[in-house]
């Protein structure tokens, strides 16, 4: 059982300044990097915004904003409605060092919150997709602030293509029967 939340920590270095790659990362920006993307972002509380992505509009993400400071730190609670999978829920803290006047370091710390009672197995499956999840952030973070939108699309496009299995089993006749579930 896992007690508490887990952090997963990664940083990169972005050859833009601090303060370019700032509205990327703050939901409360027309600058933030999901409605470049072509997704809505709505405020429907003071520090709270829903997030509708347009590919998975049964899904609403929504930000609840715990520190802003600009150009410096974006940190918000993050809960998808409804929910999915074991993740209840998630704190994104993101922080911009300046590295002189044209480039900075954005460090992602995300504090993931699992749902309870899952297997050692399911535990590991969990942290390994959060790691990729938070891991692609920051690689897409770094190409939308260097080389603009279309590079995250295209980075987004290679990515479903590496996970783009079609299989023809033509006239294989399989008896499901025989299949024994692995123990």
């Amino acid at each position: 059982m896992i007690d508490g939340p887990i952090e997963f920590e990664f940083s990169v270095e972005i050859n833009r300044p601090a303060s370019a790659v700032f509205p990327l990362v703050d939901v409360s920006d027309p600058g933030f990097s999901q409605v470049a993307l072509g997704n809505s972002v709505n405020r429907i509380a003071d520090d709270t915004y829903e997030l509708t992505i347009e590919e998975m509009d049964d899904l609403s993400f929504r930000f609840q904003v715990l520190e802003c400071i600009k150009d410096k730190q974006h940190s918000a609670k993050v809960v998808i409605e409804p929910r999915v999978g074991n993740l209840v829920e998630a704190v994104e803290d993101y922080q911009l060092t300046p590295l002189g006047d044209d480039r900075c370091v954005a460090k992602l710390t995300t504090k993931a919150t699992f749902a309870d009672h899952l297997s050692d197995e399911e535990i590991a499956q969990e942290i390994a997709m959060m790691s990729m999840a938070a891991d692609a952030d920051l690689t897409k973070l770094k190409l939308h602030a260097e080389e603009g939108v279309e590079a995250v699309r295209a980075y987004d496009e290679d990515q479903e293509a590496d996970f783009d299995i079609e299989f023809d089993l033509g006239d294989l006749d399989i008896d499901w029967d025989d299949i024994e579930p692995e123990q």
